[in-house]
């Protein structure tokens, strides 16, 4: 088995450097031949060129990054590629869903002993692919925390900084109406509604524990929670799981409302809309962990 790992130099607060020595120890433990790659690049559509031409010369491609970056992947390379997965990002909740353990060269190993397996993925619109999604909440903290990285603040502290600002200022919310398999469903004063094929938020929130990744199903939460009742949300997750919102599950859902959003996926601003589809694209992701 030869393995290559993509690594995207933009990805969390660590330097490159330090990235460096971390995927060339994480490199010398998946064993001789092994390629790393992606550190060199200086834009995405090169990153993602470096990705491809990868990809052809792997039996599997192992992704070092955030969430955004495995989607960015995964939305751009051929589906049949197998891919395993290195979380350098800052949340990483990709990480939790896969239940990979903190240090890169426990990764590496687990990887190297790894098995074939076959999981679900979300089709957004007809056009992008997930592994989570939300409209709402989300979609607003990101824009801020765009802001605020423009400005130079990264990581954590961006994340932080922006969740705290839109929770304090105004929630935006508004009506939705939700069909999930032709079920109709109201929700007043929506403040977010996730769909996801994982359990997880970044930090280890477990914030859909009914979630899985291989069951052939979406799994929608809506929340119209006040705002110390999205507090305890986040507090219990953080704990324990999340037991606030209204959950469904099904293949196909849809999102209307009278108003626009700004909805995400893994962690990146995808559009604002008043309509928005999602549908179940069960077995559609390769991965080797």
């Amino acid at each position: 088995m030869r393995f290559g790992i993509i690594a995207n130099p933009k990805s969390g607060a660590t330097t490159i450097a330090r990235k460096q020595r971390m995927l060339r120890r994480a490199a010398e433990i998946l064993g001789e031949g092994t390629i790393v790659a992606g550190l060199e690049t200086t834009s995405k559509q090169q990153f993602i060129r470096r990705a491809k031409d990868l990809a052809s010369q792997v039996d599997v491609m192992v992704v070092a990054g955030g969430d955004g970056t495995f989607s960015d992947i995964i939305n751009a390379i051929d589906p049949q590629t197998t891919l395993s997965y290195m979380p350098l990002g800052s949340g990483c909740a990709l990480r939790y869903a896969l239940g990979l353990p903190p240090q890169l060269s426990r990764i590496a190993r687990q990887i190297r002993e790894g098995r074939f397996r076959r999981l679900d993925l979300i089709l957004c619109d007809d056009s992008v692919k997930a592994f989570m999604a939300s409209v709402g909440l989300e979609g607003d903290i990101l824009n801020r925390r765009e802001t605020l990285q423009a400005s130079g603040v990264r990581g954590p502290q961006a994340y932080a900084m922006a969740t705290f600002g839109s929770f304090v200022g105004d929630l935006e919310r508004t009506d939705m109406t939700i069909t999930v398999d032709g079920q109709t469903l109201a929700v007043p004063h929506a403040v977010t509604t996730i769909v996801t094929k994982i359990p997880y938020y970044g930090y280890n929130m477990k914030i859909v524990p009914n979630a899985a990744f291989d069951d052939g199903r979406l799994h929608l939460l809506a929340v119209n929670s006040g705002r110390s009742q999205l507090v305890q949300t986040v507090a219990s997750a953080l704990i324990d799981e999340n037991k606030l919102g209204t959950y469904r599950a099904g293949r196909d859902i849809q999102i209307d409302m009278p108003n626009e959003r700004r909805a995400q996926t893994d962690g990146n601003l995808y559009r604002r809309g008043k309509t928005f589809r999602f549908r179940v694209l069960p077995q559609a992701l390769n991965m080797w962990y």
